[in-house]
């Protein structure tokens, strides 16, 4: 903190200024009247106001004292630029930063120029966490011509040190194990009925492709930067996670990486971002995609925020690359914080439309079109934190699946899943260790008998933040 020796270098900047009145008839003499008295009244004030120059000795050591003098002076002081900025820096001293604040906010608003004050805004600025506010002052205080060198020094390291803060890197490394009853996402029948040469037949499922259930472990690892600018904050990030079991054929790799942008602040009006992910099982590369999605802040209440949102997914599939298409969806979502009791809990529901167009017209269905509702609850619970996720969407095909299939009927599918999540920091593990647990289950109708799975997974695991 730069306190007395930068008020100290700023104690002489005036801002001299001279009053002109215009040409004017008759009727502007009683305003230029009142404008002469009140001017007069101002200057009276100012003057009134009596030397402060004793008070720089006693900040360092008795700045209470320093404010008990001070406040009984406001009535004579009311006008003058240096009372606020040195009360501002008593009280700034005094950790009151919100008092500080208005103080040196009045000590500005009468004199923009006053250097101490702006040296000590930005101190307040920072300590109540709006660092790139600081950081902004400070590089408007850096670019002054009349700054002392050491003040100029300590100020340009003041800047650096700041600076440092507006961007962040973190990594995290996960260890988990679970079971899960349907390790390859089968059909839940045992038979598919089939249309054959106009005839109904039931064929038995192979034993393979049944549902096969087992226990396997997670290993994640994952690393992000964040940056804070002044009108853009960014976020670049990148994760790996593979799930490993006694059989390699359903082994899955997932990778992923996502550049996001958002207007800076603790509210952002808008955010867009970029994401790329890979799907590799049993070895083989299975499905690829690139994502777009923005949202934008169109209301804001006292409780919630209303977000219209569009996405656009290009998908490919490497093994059957009929199946690949180019999925859009746009909908409005709602984000509240509600407190309950001491407890604020974080709720948002959004409602989409679906359409998914297909790339080839041996896409068997060709486009889809649908819509989804998502609903995400979190909040503090114990120590720790608890969230859920529950996600519907409905979904069907423009032509016919398959001849082989119900005659050639369209295909219409709803899946519905809900995910719970605990997380419990545990510094027996580390700084920033965390106990994980999560529940999930979904379950997925189709008039196509193939497409009928339900899956329900348990996993419990422990996360390390760097």
């Amino acid at each position: 903190m730069i306190l007395k020796t930068l008020t100290d270098s700023f104690l002489a900047v005036r801002v001299p200024f001279k009053v002109q009145f215009p040409l004017a008839g008759k009727k502007t003499i009683p305003k230029l009247l009142t404008a002469a008295v009140c001017l007069l009244h101002s200057l009276q004030s100012v003057a009134a106001c009596p030397d402060l120059s004793d008070f720089y000795r006693a900040i360092d050591d008795e700045f209470q004292l320093v404010e008990s003098r001070l406040l009984p002076m406001l009535g004579e002081c009311s006008e003058n630029s240096e009372y606020f900025s040195l009360l501002g820096t008593v009280q700034l001293r005094s950790g009151n930063f919100f008092t500080a604040l208005e103080n040196l906010e009045h000590a500005l608003l009468l004199n923009p120029d006053n250097g101490s004050a702006l040296v000590d805004y930005a101190e307040v600025l920072f300590q109540q966490g709006q660092v790139l506010s600081a950081v902004e002052i400070n590089a408007q205080l850096l670019a002054r011509e009349d700054l002392p060198e050491e003040l100029a020094q300590a100020i340009a390291d003041r800047q650096r040190r700041w600076r440092r803060l507006t961007s962040e890197t973190s990594s995290i490394l996960g260890v988990s194990v679970g079971y899960d009853n349907n390790l390859n996402s089968a059909p839940m029948g045992r038979q598919l009925a089939l249309t054959l040469s106009g005839q109904s037949v039931v064929l038995d499922v192979s034993p393979e492709f049944l549902a096969v259930g087992g226990a396997y472990a997670n290993l994640a690892a994952g690393i992000s930067r964040s940056k804070a600018g002044r009108d853009i904050s960014s976020r670049m990030s990148g994760q790996v996670k593979g799930r490993f079991g006694k059989n390699s054929s359903y082994e899955v790799l997932r990778a992923s990486s996502q550049f996001a942008f958002a207007q800076s602040g603790d509210n952002p009006r808008w955010n867009a971002t970029l994401g790329f992910d890979h799907l590799n099982y049993g070895g083989n590369a299975i499905f690829s995609s690139s994502t777009i999605r923005a949202s934008y802040l169109a209301r804001q209440g006292k409780v919630c925020g209303i977000y219209p949102r569009l996405a656009l997914q290009y998908q490919h599939f490497h093994t059957q690359e009929s199946l690949s298409g180019i999925e859009s969806s746009l909908g409005v979502g709602v984000d509240c914080q509600l407190p309950i009791g001491k407890t604020v809990n974080r709720l948002s529901v959004e409602a989409s439309t679906l359409t998914n167009r297909a790339l080839k017209g041996s896409r068997l269905g060709q486009d889809r079109n649908g819509w989804q509702v998502n609903i995400a609850w979190r909040r503090q619970v114990g120590p720790g934190q608890a969230s859920a996720q529950y996600t519907f969407t409905d979904l069907s095909d423009d032509e016919g699946y398959s001849p082989i299939f119900d005659d050639g009927a369209k295909r219409q599918e709803s899946l519905s899943s809900i995910y719970l999540h605990y997380a419990i920091p545990t510094r027996r593990l580390g700084a920033a260790a965390q106990i994980v647990t999560s529940v999930s289950y979904y379950n997925q109708d189709s008039t196509v008998g193939l497409f009928t799975t339900q899956g329900a997974n348990l996993e419990i695991g422990i996360n390390w933040g760097f």
